[in-house]
This record gives structure tokens, sequence and C-alpha cells, in this order.
């Protein structure tokens, strides 16, 4: 007799007899059902636990998932159990030794998720264990009860399933009565344009042809720039996706917004989506960035079609904490086996389960389609629109989808090259060699020139369909990147060098600009809020600040020009990413908020924390290399700068300025 038959045999009958009613006598139809009634149940209460932790606990207010899951989740639970189900019922039917273990199973896989969404900081295998233990009190306090619980589950199984319809149908209705208002409204003019703003996330304008660099990156943009107006200095108002993009909507500072590193973007400014949607246009928009783009960014306020989060093949179920913690879990454990072991065998599985089941990456040819479909599904052709596309091939992990074409760069033709791709977020914590630099280098402009080809696909298609000659485009970009051009400085969001800063801005009227026009003077993005209800023909009235660029084409295009007196200062700002390590060296600017002013060929950068200064003449110096803060010769210059930026910031840079 082995151990745990006499472990059983010293329970004595009476346990032995409770597990036969409760557990032992549950066939594997009950099994099923018991399994979806948990999968369901815990999904709903997951959902909950979610909404309370942001509600009140969590200090980061973003979902990080579609709007849709408040029943999305519960849905993907639900397979989770089923399937779930399915082999525990297998197991019972076969008779094997875990029939009696069953609802143990159960019970802890349906305490999982909730513990997960509860606290999702604490270590998996931590609560793993709380799980079991839970299980093991939980599971004999209900087969003494066995009657009433199934009762319970009896009960409350379509109260649950009534639940999930209701809160599947109300999204449903929610996006439908959006739809019925915006048809509702009364048209604008006949001679409203339509306007489609393309932000390109991540792609600075020195990684572009068109403004000089090296590398054949950017042909489609080249071609536009010549039927409209090239901006060749303008300025994002950070370096980083959401206070960018926010700065763009609503036409307001960073640090008069409510947008930081875990706060999305308030409901207090109007967006540019609000207002012409009040106004009789169509609004529509498709982001690819689904950290700080996506529906709980707020960057989705007044358009009435929001397309975000795909969910191909199973990634849904990467919605739930069950299944996300299973997905992330083996990745995990495929990373440490492949550096324990330096043999990539896990490799290939671990990439299968996150292509099945892990986040999907809306690619520029996803995007191109969400648009093209809605603009053919559209039942109001008359009705002008304002469309917004965000593009997001270009940020990390730099990588080709499975059609791009490898432009520069030697061929790929082992691993460790495909490692620096993956993992360059963490290589470029460290002193990245050389050779590493450019690996990642050559990567970002092969997705550039993808990007920029996917462009073209879609313009060439808006051309077919003669949507241009009644549209206004503007592309541009939200930020660029870093690659060591300044030691210890990659990526973006740390400091605000032109690397970082200046980005590629082409505005093409409707048809096409019968004399194109180049300007060179430092612009700000903050003012495309008031250009684009400018050029849509609502200049009066506009709550935007800023200043409408159509100054700098009005003459010849007849465009309104905005009655605001004097532009935009071409002015960023950035705050580190957690408050809390402000005196960290990780970034030499990143430490502490910084704000940099261009004036002319100057440019200004004040840092308050320890009175850092940076001033750089960028005719001169266009890679900001050689810091003039210090030269007696230019102090009335570096005076007139400090005392510029003091009057746009209203005083010194704290984080509180940040959120206010």
């Amino acid at each position: 007799m082995t151990s745990q038959d006499s472990g059983q045999d010293e329970a004595g009958p009476a346990s032995s007899a409770s597990e036969h009613r409760a557990g032992g006598s549950l066939g594997p139809l009950s099994i099923l059902v018991l399994s979806s009634w948990c999968g369901l149940v815990a999904g709903l209460l997951e959902v909950g636990i979610i909404l309370l932790r942001k509600r009140y606990a969590d200090l980061n207010h973003f979902y990080g998932m579609s709007d849709q899951f408040v029943w999305l989740v519960p849905l993907g639970d639900l397979l989770i159990f089923v399937v779930v189900g399915l082999v525990l019922s297998l197991v019972v039917r076969c008779g094997m030794r875990g029939r009696r273990r069953a609802t143990r199973v159960l019970a802890t896989l349906a305490l999982l998720p909730l513990l997960w969404a509860a606290f999702p900081r604490i270590f998996g295998a931590a609560l793993l264990l709380l799980a079991m233990g839970v299980a093991a009190w939980l599971v004999p306090a209900l087969e003494r009860r066995a009657a009433g619980f199934a009762r319970l589950v009896r009960l409350s199984f379509p109260v649950a399933a009534g639940l999930l319809l209701i809160l599947a149908g109300s999204c449903w209705a929610a996006g439908k009565l959006n739809e019925w208002r915006e048809a509702s409204r009364p048209l604008p003019s006949a001679t409203a344009p339509n306007v489609l703003l393309i932000v390109l996330d991540t792609v600075g304008a020195g990684h572009l042809s068109l403004f000089g660099y090296d590398r054949p990156t950017s042909r489609t943009i080249d071609e536009l720039a010549g039927r409209g107006i090239c901006f060749k200095r303008a300025q994002a108002t950070s370096s980083w996706t959401l206070p960018s993009h926010a700065s763009m909507f609503t036409g307001r500072w960073p640090h008069e917004l409510s947008t930081g590193w875990a706060t999305p973007l308030d409901a207090a400014p109007p967006t540019v989506a609000e207002y012409l949607g009040a106004r009789g246009y169509a609004t529509a928009g498709f982001a690819a960035n689904l950290a700080y783009c996506a529906t709980d960014s707020g960057l989705a306020r007044g358009f009435t079609i929001y397309r975000d989060f795909i969910f191909p093949k199973l990634t849904v179920l990467y919605l739930t904490a069950l299944g996300s913690r299973l997905v992330d879990g083996f990745q995990g454990v495929e990373s440490v086996f492949t550096y324990a072991t330096g043999n990539p065998v896990l490799r290939s599985p671990a990439d299968l389960v996150w292509r099945l089941f892990g986040k999907g990456r809306k690619d520029a040819a996803l995007v191109n389609r969400e648009f093209l479909g809605w603009l053919s599904g559209r039942r109001q052709r008359d009705r002008p629109f304002f469309a917004f596309l965000n593009f997001y091939d270009a940020h990390t992990p730099y990588e080709l989808p499975a059609t791009g074409n490898r432009r520069f760069g030697t061929a790929r033709s082992n691993d460790r090259e495909t490692d620096v791709i993956r993992d360059w977020n963490e290589i470029s914590k460290r002193r990245p060699s050389r050779r590493e630099i450019a690996r990642a280098r050559d990567a970002y402009d092969n997705c550039v020139a993808h990007l920029d080809e996917q462009l073209g696909v879609l313009i060439d298609e808006l051309k077919r369909r003669a949507v241009l000659e009644r549209t206004w485009v503007i592309i541009t970009a939200d930020h660029g990147e870093s690659f060591g051009e300044h030691p210890g400085v990659f990526g973006h969001g740390t400091t605000l060098y032109q690397t970082e800063s200046h980005v590629p801005l082409v505005v093409i009227p409707p048809g096409g600009a019968a004399a194109p026009k180049v300007v060179t003077e430092p612009v700000s993005l903050r003012d495309l809020a008031a250009t684009i209800v400018d050029v849509a023909g609502f200049a009066a009235g506009s709550p935007f600040p800023g200043v409408s660029l159509a100054r700098f084409w009005a003459a010849s295009s007849g465009a309104a020009v905005s009655d605001r007196p004097g532009p935009s200062p071409a002015f960023s700002e950035l705050a580190p990413e957690i408050p809390i390590y402000a005196n960290s060296p990780r970034s030499h600017l990143q430490a502490w908020p910084v704000a940099t002013l261009i004036e002319g060929v100057w440019s200004y950068t004040r840092r308050d924390g320890d009175r850092l200064e940076l001033l750089f003449n960028l005719g001169e110096d266009a890679g900001e290399l050689r810091n003039l803060a210090n030269d007696p010769a230019l102090q009335p210059t570096l005076e007139r700068m400090r005392k510029a930026l003091g009057r746009l910031t209203g005083g010194p840079l704290t984080f509180d300025r940040f959120n206010p």
C-alpha cells in the first residue's frame, strides 16, 4: 500500500463519504456546468475588481485594454473555463484519480483571476499558493452544503449570463447611439472640406530623407511635400506620445493638461473632434499605439468611431488575468531558460503562444484597411469628415511585418540581431556597443521606410477614390527617437534634444497646391488644433489657443487666417516618467521637469531642479553637441531666452505643473 493510499484510509469513512457525495458524485456534465459557472462569475467579479482598483487604489489610471473589456473579460474567462471543464470532465469520465480533486482545481482557478486582478504587482506564484490554500478550505465547506450550493449555481447561472449579454449589448448600443447622433446633426456647408490628420508615431524628422537624412526613407513624404507646404522646423510639444497628441487635439501646452505617464487626458479641454463633430462633421479615429492612444488615453473623446485594440486568433484571452499571466509566465520561462542554457529551444513555442494569445500589434496596413473600410461603409457620403490615423510601425520593437522589405543593414543571419531588436528597450539602458546601436538604427530606418511605403499605398487609394480632391491632409509625428547621439540617451521621452522633439509636418491642400512652399520658421504642433478648425471653416469662435498655420499659405489658397495675434512659440516640455525618481542619474535631462524653447537658430533648455541650462546654435551645431550657456559673449542671448521661457512656464518647472 502506498503512503497516499494509507492517508486516504486514515481519513476515515466519514471523510470519504463526504467527498463521494459532494465531489465524487459529479459527473462529466456537472463538472462542465460548474466550470462554466466558475468562469462566468469569476470574469464578472474580475471586471468589478478592475473598475474598483482603477477608481480608488491604482496610481496608474490606464486600463491597458479595450474599452469593451467589461464583457470581453467575462467572455474570455468563460471560454478558458469551458476548456478546463472539458479536460476535467474527460478525467472524471476516464475514472482517473483526479476525480475527487476536480472541484479543488476549479476553485483554485476561479480564485486566481480575482487575486491577480486585485494585486497585479504581487508575484503570481505567491497568489497561486494563496488561491490553493483558500480553495483547500472553501471546497470542504461547500461540500458540507452541497444542496444549497447546487441551488445557488442553478439560480445564478442565467443571471450571470444575462448580465454578460447586457454588458455586451450596452457597449454595442452606445456605439450605435453615437452614430445616430452624428447622422442627425445638420450638414455643414457643401464646400466644407474633409480633414485627415496622420500621425507617424515615433518618426523623427532627422531620419527622413526629406530633411536631409542620407538614407532614402521617405520617398512618399518627399513627393507629398512637393504638392503642399513643408515645415522644416516643426517642434512637438513633448517627446512622448500622450502629451504631444493631446496638445495637437486641444491646442494646449502639456503643463495645462492632465496628461501624465499614469494619467489620461481628462474632459476639461475641448478637443478638435468634439468641436467639428458638434458642427456636423463625421469623426473617426484609428489608433495603433495601444499604450497611449487607445480609448483609455482620453484621446478618443469626440470621435464617433474610434478603433484601437484588435483581437486576432485567440488574443482576446489575453485580456483576462488568467490568460495574460499564463502567457507572460511562459514567455518568462523561455527567457530564463535561454539565458541560463544558451539554448533557444523554447523560443519557437513561446513565439507561437504569443502570436496565438498575446497582444496583437497593429501595423500600418491594418490601420489603412480600417480607415478605408470606414470610408466605404459611410451612409452619408456627403457629410465631411475629420479622421485621425495613428501609425505605430516605427515604435519599438523595430520589427518589420512579414510583408515588409528590409532596405538597410545587412541581411539578418542569426538570432543575435533578432535579440538586439526585440530586447532593445533593455539593451539601451546599459552601454550598448556601436554594433548594437547600428543594428537598432538599421531596424528603425527599415520600419520608417516601410511606414512611408504604406502611407503611399493609402494616398494612392484615396486618390483613386477621388477623396483627395476635397481633403486637407496633414502628416506629422508626435516625437522622434534617440540612438545615442548624446551619451546615454536612447529612445524617447527622455530628453528634449532635436532627435526627439523635431518632427515632420507636411500639409497638402485639397487637390494639391499650385505653388508648393517650404517654411523654415520654427513652428509648434500646438497650432494644429487652430489650423484644423481654420481650414474646415470654423475659426470664428474657436476655443483652441494658438494660431492657424494657414498664415503661411493663405495668400495662395484663400484659407481664412485666424485673427489671434502672434504665433505659438516652438516650446516643448517633459516630466520624468516616475516623479519619485527625480534625482535618478538614468538620464541627465530626465531627472527633473525640462522645458525647451526654439527661437531662430537658438535652442534653450532649462531644468530647474539643479539649475541646468543648455544653449545651442542650431545653425552651426544641428546635433546640439556644444553647450554655449557659459559663453560670456552670449549672456544677453541666454538672458533673453531665459525670460521668454519663464513667461511661457509661469515660473519654476515642478512636477505639480504637469498634474493640474
